[in-house]
């Protein structure tokens, strides 16, 4: 299938900007994104539903991309390393509305305002989880889930290291990949760093607790785009 995201004979992304290289593009995005980020906290963006991901990716990616808070108009997959380079089943295009409904009904009509902190992270866990494994955008799921996840533990009075899930970034997507096999979820690598960083006692430079998922180094990691399915 073409990829209507991509430049014709190119691997690039097609983008405002018209930077036909990938490494500038990245460097590009890096740099709009991370001044996007510093509005959208000064703003004291508000997070009501798992909707609020399309207005949090439009934010970040407006001025790079014109399908920025748009959900994807095709199906994807991702070769993983960690996972035998099989790809997560993320939710097909035409259904990713009706999912982000069900996580509403399923998150959203409870009060997390009662729940114990290890309850509270357990179910967050589970939510950031079920919102990734959509993947409603062609690409920059994992930083707008992040980014919701920050804003979302903020809301409920919820200290968030963001800065140690960004050191681990390769870490907190890989982790992801394990709390999205369905039936075959292992959920305590994302629960684990997820509890580090509400603590805020875990020391960024120790990587031996982030340096590997099982028997995957996880410097093995290579960020790559998603392809047409």
């Amino acid at each position: 299938m073409k990829d209507p995201y991509i430049y014709q004979n190119s691997e690039c992304l097609i983008n405002k900007a018209d930077i036909r290289d990938k490494d500038k593009l990245d460097e590009y995005e890096n740099r709009m994104t991370n001044l996007a980020l510093i509005s959208l906290i000064k703003n004291s963006f508000k997070v009501y539903t798992s909707h609020d991901v399309f207005k949090i990716h439009l934010f970040l990616f407006e001025n790079v991309y014109d399908w920025a808070g748009k959900p994807r108009n095709m199906d994807i997959y991702k070769d993983e390393p960690i996972i035998n380079n099989m790809s997560v089943e993320y939710t097909t295009y035409k259904k990713i509305i009706e999912e982000m409904n069900n996580i509403d009904h399923e998150y959203f009509n409870r009060d997390c305002r009662i729940l114990k902190k290890e309850d509270f992270i357990h179910l967050f866990t589970r939510l950031i989880t079920d919102i990734w494994k959509v993947h409603p955008f062609r690409e920059g799921n994992t930083r707008t889930v992040s980014i919701f996840a920050y804003l979302f533990l903020k809301q409920y009075g919820y200290d968030f290291n963001a800065e140690l899930i960004s050191h681990h970034a390769k870490y907190f997507r890989n982790a992801l990949v394990m709390a999205s096999l369905g039936q075959y979820a292992e959920y305590q690598y994302l629960q684990n760093i997820l509890i580090d960083a509400v603590s805020n006692k875990a020391d960024l430079d120790k990587k031996e607790s982030y340096d590997r998922i099982k028997d995957y180094h996880i410097d093995q990691y290579k960020y790559a785009y998603h392809k047409a399915k």
